[in-house]
């Protein structure tokens, strides 16, 4: 009896820790999936489009993923309209994973260098909780030229692109800030406050862990805010 005690014990003190080592193994590789997926769409449909400098970014969100993206995609299994949010379809993968696409078009193109770009969101788990940026949902963009920075609103996003192409957010930054960044850092903490002079402002908080786990090669370390 004493030795299944301590067997139990030492089942409870470890089983919660190589469940999270699954759970992070698992992201990461529907992660890698999913990115893999949209770089093989993107090669296809620059076969028949040419270079993503000359694609039509404007095109509305669901103009431009059924032009360029969805009828690359070797794995979608259906694509259906969303109601109530901010995107028109939703587009789902083989493995269940949730691809929703959005344009960027800022409002003051004398201040940003062509403004215009083409946002990815995956959900890894589809509709499944929780929904936050770095845990099962991650951002990546398709840029259509070189830039030293593209801006969302809230913050920005990408730092240093040297072409066009497809990047993840937070791609340009170095570590420290991919981790630490007051509006997109790899918190995802929903009740940040914002930076000191944008009170009352929304962040995005989490959105860098999309590059962060990439600079990591492929994994979730463990300063990663899990």
């Amino acid at each position: 009896m004493i030795t299944l005690g301590v067997i139990g014990v030492v089942a409870a003190m470890t089983l919660p820790s190589l469940v999270n080592k699954y759970q992070k193994k698992v992201t990461v590789e529907r992660l890698k999936k999913a990115y893999s997926v949209v770089s093989q769409a993107i090669e296809m449909s620059v076969k028949d489009h040419g270079d993503i400098e000359n694609w039509n970014f404007d095109l509305d969100s669901q103009e431009f993923t059924a032009t360029y993206l969805s009828p690359y995609f070797q794995k979608l299994v259906s694509e259906k309209k969303v109601s109530g949010t901010e995107y028109s379809k939703t587009y789902v993968l083989a493995d269940g994973t949730t691809f929703y696409g959005w344009m960027y078009k800022l409002q003051n193109p004398n201040v940003y260098d062509r403004t215009t770009f083409y946002q990815i969101k995956f959900d890894i788990n589809g509709e499944k909780s929780p929904n936050r940026l770095g845990r099962d949902t991650f951002i990546f963009y398709i840029f259509p030229r070189r830039s030293t920075f593209y801006n969302t609103g809230k913050g920005d996003c990408a730092r240093n692109v040297s072409k066009a192409g497809l990047y993840p957010d937070g791609y340009g930054y170095d570590r420290g800030v991919l981790l630490n960044d007051s509006w997109r850092g790899c918190n995802k903490n929903a009740d940040d406050e914002p930076p000191a002079g944008h009170e009352g402002k929304s962040i995005i908080a989490g959105a860098f862990c999309t590059a962060l786990i990439m600079v990591d090669g492929w994994k979730i370390a463990d300063d990663y805010k899990w």
